[in-house]
């Protein structure tokens, strides 16, 4: 669903919370003035990003024009999924631009974000509201253009996630993670089994109060839960070994425009 102007621009540039914290300290420290002046060099000008949010907004409405139905199956055709791989080498060719930045500021903000000055902040904010904006346009143009919605972007880009797990885990294991964490529960449970019964037995040999009042069938209910939640983890984790087939087909490419950065600022 595509949003207005205002929230284009206040999610469009990624670091409102940013810009805010450095206002209150050029507001206070150093008056309006020169926060509004700071404001307008660190964003660029608003009516600048304005008319980027703008543009972004009619690309992203062209885009989810595409109709888009999740597979019943789950699988994802290899035909699309080269239009979302074609995405991405396109927003790789703009993320490339600004990787060691968004990199640095990460570093920054995850090691020593409590002693980053007003200037880096300020610095900051331009640097991810010009990233961001960059980013989202060539995202938005490039779905556009190759006929994909965002939602099945999005689809794809989990699917795709969960494929990487699924395929390191069977190369560990030589089992799917579903079949795995459901394997691997169920024999937990039977061990719990075996534990909790001799527990109790030597309990109450011992006579501590309360162990007589535990049965049977409560010994049972605790694995029968083990074995539920194994089962619940597994269809989680289950992946369509086609996705993983796939995966592999073209996981060289995958990991060149992984863009790991991205989610920095939330793309």
């Amino acid at each position: 669903m595509a949003m207005g102007t205002g929230a284009k621009v206040a999610i469009g540039c990624g670091c409102i919370l940013l810009l805010g914290a450095a206002a209150v300290v050029g507001v206070v420290g150093m008056g309006a003035w020169w926060a509004k002046g700071k404001i307008t060099e660190a964003t660029g000008g608003l009516d600048h990003i304005a008319a980027k949010a703008e543009e972004i907004d009619r690309w992203e409405k062209k885009a989810n024009a595409n109709a888009y139905t999740p597979p019943a199956d789950r699988v994802i055709p290899e035909a699309r999924f080269l239009k979302f791989l074609e995405t991405r080498k396109r927003v790789y060719a703009v993320y490339g631009r600004y990787e060691a930045d968004l990199r640095e500021l990460q570093a920054k903000a995850g090691k020593d974000g409590d002693k980053l000055t007003p200037s880096d902040l300020w610095s900051a904010g331009g640097k991810l509201a010009e990233a961001v904006g960059a980013i989202r346009l060539e995202q938005m143009k490039a779905l556009a253009d190759l006929g994909m919605s965002e939602t099945e972007y999005r689809d794809i880009q989990v699917a795709v996630y969960k494929s990487a797990v699924a395929s390191d885990v069977e190369k560990q294991s030589g089992k799917m993670p579903a079949e795995a964490v459901s394997e691997s529960m169920s024999k937990a449970a039977k061990g719990v089994d075996a534990s909790m019964r001799a527990g109790l037995e030597a309990a109450r040999k011992e006579g501590v109060p309360g162990s007589a009042q535990v049965s049977d069938q409560d010994v049972k209910q605790v694995q029968e839960e083990m074995t539920r939640l194994g089962q619940d983890a597994g269809q989680a984790l289950d992946v369509p070994k086609a996705n993983v087939v796939l995966f592999r087909k073209y996981e060289a490419d995958i990991k060149t425009y992984a863009m790991h950065g991205l989610a920095f600022i939330g793309l």
